[in-house]
């Protein structure tokens, strides 16, 4: 197959569709399609030939992939009366043609329901072609009640039938008479696990105890059953807590038999139902590829979980938790571990810079400010084992001195170099004393980088003052010296 036919399927296709052994009809009639627009990224492409052999080509029939699962199909395209029509497409060679009808779209915009297709759920938006069918329950198991079809089927671009309602029972809504009853499971031996389809599957010799939660004060609710093999016991509960709302039902030793539909009816007439499937279902070891993943299995039978962990410095990518499904698989592929490495330092700010640098686990970053600056927060952090660092990026503060004191009888010579009046580091200020004052200590001073000027204001004083403050500091020395 040229490259000129991919070029032409893809964008009949939308770019999603797979071809390979293309079979090409061509007929002898005058009145032909013409050629769509030809994008392609090869320069090597004819598309000027590539156009005079198409005029004769009625019918183009190639393998195509559709759908979310990738559905192989042998699709045709063919020319009617000057017009394209299709892609017709059948699942065999030899098989009926038909249209693509229109997909449906699940949105994930029912909070309630848990939405599975093939025994996998359904997180987010995805597009189903027609035909496909999606399984829903209530998300909660127990807490509702599902008022509706719980399989839909795509049918040309709508789901049908409608989406299930979730109707909220006793314990969503305060026991109000009108709800129906809670129906509340606890695995006493054995395992369980609730399938996608909202169905309960017990693993054989399991123990159980089913819950109808109602108000003791408004009689005793029914369990019932479909078939009627052997009895079970039925009261309500004797555990602290339980005594008024719990009606109980106690299946021990489960078996086949057990797999029935168990219905708990209030004395108001309202019901719930859970559907129980006693299946004796294992699923296969999990192959861990990767040295660093830690595991706990508490078995390989129905219900039962696998936890995961990774070493020191590496972090799990993918599901912490796997279970063994209903259908005999797990939950999910088994996670990797990935070395954990903290994200980039791309928010410093200005007059920041770092000055050690080490973004995996157990790693810092130090950092410092430029010249009269202070740093305000941690002055540096560590890349912690999720991978985060333990607290925020610090940030630089100008330095500023406080206002110089201006001497009696003296003033200042110099101003402030910041435009909001203050005195940052490597600011000079120099003194000057008034006629007849003469100046006693520093004439100039520096803003230093702890935030205080480097000598103390001088001092602006007569000349006798300054005679006499001579006399005085000598009898001051002559006093220490003769008491020494």
């Amino acid at each position: 197959m040229s490259i000129s036919m991919i070029a032409l399927f893809i964008l009949f296709f939308g770019g999603t569709t797979y071809c390979e052994d293309v079979q090409i009809e061509f007929s002898e009639d005058d009145f032909k399609c013409t050629l769509p627009d030809v994008k392609s990224e090869d320069d090597k492409l004819n598309v000027t030939r590539f156009r005079s052999d198409f005029s004769k080509i009625s019918e183009v029939k190639f393998p195509g992939v559709i759908g979310p699962l990738n559905e192989r199909l042998i699709c045709k395209i063919k020319c009617i009366d000057g017009n394209w029509v299709g892609p017709l497409c059948s699942s065999t060679p030899d098989g009926r043609f038909q249209p693509i009808l229109r997909e449906c779209v699940y949105r994930n915009d029912h909070p309630l329901l848990a939405i599975s297709f093939r025994n996998s759920t359904i997180e987010k938006v995805m597009h189903f072609p027609h035909g496909a069918t999606i399984v829903a329950r209530c998300r909660n198991f127990g807490l509702y009640k599902m008022k509706g079809d719980g399989v839909l089927r795509c049918e040309n671009g709508d789901w049908a039938p409608r989406f299930p309602e979730c109707v909220p029972t006793t314990l969503i809504t305060n026991f109000t008479s009108d709800a129906p009853p809670t129906i509340l499971h606890t695995v006493v031996s054995g395992s369980a696990v609730v399938s996608v389809a909202g169905e309960l599957f017990v693993y054989p010799e399991s123990s159980l105890r089913l819950d109808c939660v109602s108000k003791r004060t408004l009689g005793d609710p029914e369990w019932g059953w479909t078939q009627a093999l052997g009895q079970h016991t039925q009261g309500w509960s004797e555990e602290e807590g339980e005594r008024d709302t719990h009606y109980r039902l106690t299946l021990t030793k489960m078996s086949a038999r057990h797999s029935d539909q168990y219905i708990c009816a209030s004395p108001a007439g309202h019901t719930n139902t859970v559907q129980i499937k006693v299946v004796s279902v294992i699923c296969p070891p999990l192959k861990i590829g990767s040295p660093r993943v830690r595991q706990f299995a508490q078995g390989t039978r129905l219900g039962h979980t696998v936890h995961f962990s990774c070493q020191p410095g590496f972090h799990l990518n993918g599901s912490a938790v796997l279970i063994c499904g209903a259908d005999g698989n797990w939950s999910s592929l088994p996670p990797t571990c990935v070395e954990t490495f903290c994200p980039m330092l791309n928010t410093l700010g200005p007059h920041l810079s770092v000055v050690e640098y080490n973004s995996s686990y157990g790693g810092r970053a130090v950092f410092q400010c430029a010249w009269g600056y202070r740093l305000v927060g941690p002055p540096g952090l560590e890349c912690e084992q999720d991978g985060v660092w333990s607290g925020d990026t610090p940030r630089c503060t100008p330095i500023y001195c406080p206002d110089p004191i201006v001497p009696a009888n003296g003033r200042l010579l110099t101003q402030s170099s910041s435009k909001h009046g203050k005195y940052p580091v490597g600011d000079l200020v120099i003194y000057a004393c008034e006629d007849q004052f003469q100046m006693v200590g520093e004439s100039s001073i520096v803003c230093t980088e702890n935030g205080f000027w480097s000598h103390p204001p001088p001092f602006c004083l007569q000349p006798s003052e300054i005679r006499k403050a001579d006399t005085i500091y000598i009898e001051n020395t002559t006093l220490v010296h003769v008491e020494e």
